[in-house]
């Protein structure tokens, strides 16, 4: 196996983690911590789901690099990311949004993502499905 095929399969799983543990988060596990009596029983249980840190900050440890070795195998290495001189290629648009609405996750995740967020959570799921549909587009070379 090669290391590009170790890359996407890490990149892959670890993508998996991350927006599956966000969306299991706000879809289901957290609606149902508030149904939850008594309060305090709910209390505790996020406080230990929060001490044990959940998913998103390892997998972004994973998904950061492994993403960029993939960008620097596609021919966009550290210079074009910092200059934008991707934006001239076919698939640099995609790859710009791609990197606009991670950056918002990882932000979100940092500020926001284990606080009562209502209209941020919603925000976030869309930027999530907008990373996967980028994703494909750049993969598949739609973009």
């Amino acid at each position: 196996m090669s290391a590009y095929h170790v890359a996407v399969a890490v990149h892959l799983v670890a993508a998996a983690l991350w927006l599956g543990h966000m969306f299991v988060w706000s879809l289901f596990a957290g609606p149902a911590l508030k149904t939850i009596e008594p309060a305090e029983e709910a209390a505790w249980l996020r406080a230990r789901m929060l001490f044990f840190g959940g998913l998103g900050w390892p997998a972004l440890i994973l998904l950061v690099p492994s993403g960029l070795y993939l960008l620097w195998l596609r021919g966009v290495g550290p210079y074009a990311l910092i200059t934008l001189d991707f934006l001239d290629r076919p698939d640099g648009p995609a790859i710009f949004v791609k990197l606009v609405l991670v950056l918002w996750m990882i932000v979100y995740q940092a500020v926001w993502g284990h606080r009562p967020a209502p209209v941020a959570v919603w925000v976030n799921m869309a930027a999530a499905l907008g990373v996967l549909a980028c994703s494909v587009a750049i993969v598949r070379g739609w973009a």
